[in-house]
């Protein structure tokens, strides 16, 4: 039987609390004395703050573990999806790229590490646009994700892995007040996942409330150095908490359903799988696979839409082959064909002369004058690849592929959520996020 992979992760952010910092302390400690690695994600802005306060104790405590990115400043406002809800996407990219340079920087200066492999968005902050730059900032891991199926299965979607947080323990009232029965029930829920990610923020171990609640939400409510204390845990409280930890991380390690890894090891496995590429000899498989439904392969190899869109492109144009890279879904709704046409292999391969070979993929595609959909344009592709010398398109057809097995992405809803100002409208966020799913594969 597989194992489960699990990931200890610490969504490390307390900016505004050196006190909060005594909690990342114990918990490297917790971890380490129990000889598990875990995946310290830091903001930006406690990185410095580590710093000013001289806290060289917690710095040498996440040693052993593995450091990661919480973003550069979580939740100031304008949080990431305030300021990347836009209609142009390059301003939105360039300022996620601006931020999160940063952030590594402040985090690679405080820690001495060179390697960051996850990028872990605060709160509700899922935004398309912040998935695209981190991936072309090298970060090959997206987590606490919307973009990873139920089982956690991991999947790329806008070119970065998705890896889906499953349990907190700031919010399991285990953790304060139950025991080991409790934490067994939750081991055996976590068990039946392929991948799970336990994570927790060591700040809510010593405060009822998150930092953020009492000092950013909606607002910025004091100016940067002067913030409000969020209310102190009885120490009782605490002192159950990191047993409960303790435990929690030594009954996960003597288990044999658990395979106990971070995000550094996964990343390091995807590097060394062998590039993707489409191959003539695919051509009928592929055809075949999309008559049945528009949707990923997963053979002969992994394959989002959009490397398929690009393949057959080239192929069109003459290539022997397509090596799959980096690839876009759709910055506005993909539109169908409004009436039923009739293609020609000849009109096809002129039309693919005008597509760009990389980039968003276009909405709307004309053919011989006639205007249709991306996927109506993919499957006639295909079948003019495999011999057909003419295509019949039907009107209407679907053009975007399920997004079932991933709900949480199909459901997305940003505005009203987390701390989001109330000028947070989700005008592209939600909607975009969906239309990338051109570029999902398993």
């Amino acid at each position: 039987m597989e194992k489960t992979e699990l990931i200890f992760s610490f969504d490390t952010e307390d900016f505004t609390s050196n006190t909060a910092a005594d909690a990342i302390l114990t918990e490297a400690e917790i971890l380490r004395s129990e000889g598990v690695r875990g995946c310290f994600c830091l903001v930006g802005l406690l990185a410095d703050q580590l710093v000013n306060w001289g806290r060289k104790d917690v710095l040498d405590a996440l040693r052993y573990h593995e450091i990661d990115s919480h973003t550069l400043a979580h939740s100031v406002h304008p949080v990431i999806n305030e300021y990347t809800d836009l209609e142009d996407f390059d301003a939105a990219y360039d300022e996620v790229i601006r931020q999160e340079t940063e952030a590594i920087r402040k985090i690679r200066r405080a820690t001495g590490r060179d390697k960051v492999y996850v990028a872990v968005p605060p709160g509700d902050d899922k935004s398309y646009a912040a998935m695209y730059a981190y991936a072309d900032m090298g970060i090959p891991i997206y987590a606490d994700t919307v973009c990873d199926t139920p089982e956690g299965d991991g999947v790329w979607y806008c070119n970065v892995y998705n890896i889906e947080y499953v349990l907190g323990a700031d919010g399991e009232d285990f953790f304060f007040h139950g025991g080991e029965a409790e934490i067994r029930a939750a081991l055996d829920w976590l068990a039946r996942r392929k991948r799970a990610v336990f994570y927790t923020h060591p700040h809510m171990s010593l405060f009822r409330q998150h930092w953020d609640a009492v000092n950013y939400n909606k607002i910025n409510k004091h100016p940067f150095g002067e913030w409000e204390k969020a209310p102190r845990r009885p120490a009782e409280e605490t002192k159950r908490f990191y047993e409960n930890l303790r435990l929690f991380v030594r009954l996960a390690k003597e288990d044999p359903r658990f395979r106990i890894t971070t995000y550094g090891e996964i990343a390091e496995r995807l590097a060394e799988r062998p590039p993707r590429i489409v191959r003539k000899e695919d051509l009928r498989l592929i055809r075949d696979r999309l008559r049945e439904k528009l949707y990923p392969l997963t053979e002969p190899d992994s394959f989002c839409l959009s490397d398929l869109f690009r393949a057959a492109r080239a192929f069109l144009l003459g290539a022997d082959a397509w090596e799959c890279l980096n690839e876009r879904g759709f910055l506005y709704a993909p539109e169908a064909a409004k009436e039923s046409v009739i293609l020609t292999a000849e009109e096809l391969r002129q039309s693919a002369a005008a597509l760009p070979a990389s980039g968003f993929l276009p909405v709307r595609i004309d053919v011989g004058g006639k205007a249709i959909g991306p996927a109506d344009w993919l499957l006639a592709v295909y079948e003019v690849l495999c011999g057909a010398e003419t295509v019949w398109i039907e009107p209407g057809k679907e053009q975007l592929p399920s997004l079932d097995r991933l709900p949480l992405a199909r459901d997305l809803s940003l505005k009203g959520t987390w701390i989001h100002s109330d000028s947070f409208e989700d005008n592209w966020l939600s909607d975009r996020l969906r239309w990338q799913s051109w570029t999902m594969r398993f």
